[in-house]
């Protein structure tokens, strides 16, 4: 999935710093601007920024938001559902948007973030392709836009670390080794005679494995413990 994050008419450089620095933080290397109500690139913006400075430093600065967006399907972001709700139909929670349109199904992605002031106004989020909003309390559903633009990139982005996917892939059991448990109580269960309904007792030791997501350590803990069973029964 082609990626573009667009920030419309930002009024604070406090605010300019922390989205850079959540943008580097999920792999977003450049910053569109529409028209910036504050110096885009001033101290504050810099400085909250942290590490990601490069990318206010570089910030491609528009006039529009169809400048901003050509080329990509508009995604836009309100924290008020009902000012988007009265003029379009597409409209999405989040967990919904990414139930439907992730895993790049979109392809080219430009997501609007709003004025940090007012937001979309209703007739930008009518030009968008679609509308998400985050289902805050309803007491008090509006995210300062940094804190909302995080929700944002880790639901449509995910998990963006090689190092955590590679070391995190060598911690959780394969199917192999699922199976390998199973077969062993499989043979555990049909060797006892204790055990009447033993498809029923197998069929749920599966579901509750392969919810639990069990580690590789504890699938080796686990055959261990079946192996020394089976072992028994064998001797007897």
């Amino acid at each position: 999935m082609q990626f573009r994050l667009v920030i419309v008419e930002p009024h604070y450089q406090i605010n300019i710093g922390y989205m850079a620095r959540i943008a580097k933080n999920f792999g977003v290397n450049r910053l569109w601007i529409v028209n910036p109500k504050c110096r885009y690139n001033g101290k504050n913006a810099i400085k909250y920024s942290k590490h990601a400075h490069s990318l206010v430093e570089n910030a491609r600065i528009c006039k529009s938001i169809g400048e901003a967006t050509r080329g990509f399907s508009i995604v836009g972001t309100t924290a008020i559902w009902q000012k988007a709700y009265s003029g379009m139909s597409n409209i999405y929670e989040l967990s919904n948007f990414v139930s439907r349109f992730g895993s790049g199904k979109m392809g080219r992605i430009a997501l609007i973030i709003g004025r940090d002031t007012t937001g979309l106004t209703s007739e930008e989020m009518s030009g968008c392709d679609a509308v998400v909003y985050i289902g805050a309390s309803d007491s008090y559903p509006t995210l300062n836009i940094s804190h909302a633009l995080a929700i944002l990139l880790y639901a449509l982005k995910g998990n963006v670390s090689k190092a955590a996917a590679e070391n995190f892939g060598n911690v959780y059991a394969g199917n192999d080794e699922i199976e390998m448990l199973l077969g062993l109580f499989n043979r555990f269960v049909e060797s006892n005679s204790g055990i009447r309904k033993k498809e029923m007792v197998k069929r749920a030791f599966r579901h509750i494995v392969e919810r639990s997501g069990p580690t590789k350590s504890e699938i080796a803990t686990l055959l261990v413990a079946f192996g020394i069973k089976r072992n028994r029964n064998r001797k007897r």
